[in-house]
């Protein structure tokens, strides 16, 4: 009797405990089973390796349901149709786009749903539809071998390529050019001493420009110098010139004034002897003429001179026209 209530005892306790196991898995994996769900249809196109039922479906990251069902399309065989269940808590929105994404590396695919924006309607059920559909779209993996081939392919015609250029002509052209190399490289090492002196050379040639390029700047300061003293002379004189030419012209205008006054008188004094100068016309006259008409000659010759040195300046003097003084 007491081997068989121990054992009575031992198999109660392991009941018991099978049954806390049980509870504990239940609260752990979080199946709330007083909690509601929705169920939504999602159609890949393409593999779903990895997916299984029961994988997780993920919202930005946080689990939000299971996959409840995976099946081929009946109505197109290239979609595979993935059923989820999601708590009402959560509500898919239009906007909201599903992926398949890879748990690390351990190969298993779970639903991962993101998209929406704030203030989005929610996702409704198409006509003939059983469930809503959330809009899937390629993950990064299947992107990845979808240009798998592609990316092979050019591979392929870059290994070609290369097998090409390493052939056995090639390989002998590159071992001419390595041999031509090192010919060149032994003929530049004894040659060193010259390659040497010809650098020296040229870097006495260098300084030699340098000196003289500065004494050329030292020549051309000194010109402009120069140049500069020739002006101030210049205008100096030009001054000293105009002033002169100044007192000048003023004493020629006095005595063009002059010889005018002594015209008049002579002509007033004609004038009054015309009479008395009847008789002289016979012996006199001609030379009255000629001293009038030299006269006149001499107070044009006056004027124009005057009239020169009020245009042309100084170079009127010294017998250049039109010449002109750079004056600063």
């Amino acid at each position: 009797m007491e081997t068989r209530g121990s054992h009575i005892l031992i198999g109660s306790a392991v009941v018991l405990f099978t049954l806390l196991f049980m509870g504990m898995v239940i609260w752990v994996s979080g199946n709330d089973l007083d909690k509601g769900v929705r169920s939504y249809d999602i159609f890949f196109r393409g593999s779903v390796s990895g997916l299984a039922v029961g994988g997780d479906v993920r919202y930005r990251g946080i689990r939000i349901g299971r996959v409840a069902d995976i099946v081929i399309d009946p109505d197109d065989p290239s979609q595979v149709q993935a059923t989820v269940e999601i708590g009402e808590d959560l509500v898919i929105k239009e906007g909201d786009i599903a992926r398949l994404k890879l748990q690390g590396i351990t190969g298993v695919a779970f639903v991962s749903i993101e998209g929406a924006v704030a203030g989005s309607p929610e996702l409704g059920i198409p006509p003939l539809a059983k469930r809503p559909i959330i809009p899937s779209a390629p993950s990064e993996l299947e992107k990845l071998f979808s240009g798998a081939p592609e990316l092979l392919g050019r591979a392929i015609v870059v290994a070609e390529r290369l097998a090409d250029l390493l052939g056995d002509d090639n390989q002998a052209q590159f071992a001419g050019i390595l041999s031509d190399l090192k010919l060149l490289t032994g003929t530049l090492a004894n040659q060193q001493a010259g390659i040497q002196n010809t650098l020296l050379a040229m870097e006495r040639s260098a300084a030699s420009v340098a000196s003289a390029a500065a004494k050329a700047d030292t020549l051309m300061d000194d010109a402009a110098e120069t140049m500069a003293v020739a002006r101030g002379a210049m205008v100096g004189i030009d001054q000293t010139v105009s002033q002169d030419l100044g007192n000048l012209i003023a004493e020629l205008r006095a005595t063009n004034r002059d010889m005018a006054e002594v015209m008049a008188s002579a002509n007033r004094i004609v004038q009054r002897a015309e009479e008395p100068l009847v008789g002289f016309t016979h012996d006199g006259l001609g030379e009255a003429q000629r001293f009038i008409t030299e006269a006149r000659l001499m107070v044009a010759a006056i004027s124009r001179l005057t009239e020169r040195l009020e245009t042309g300046g100084a170079q009127t003097l010294l017998g250049v026209e039109g010449a002109e003084v750079d004056a600063e």
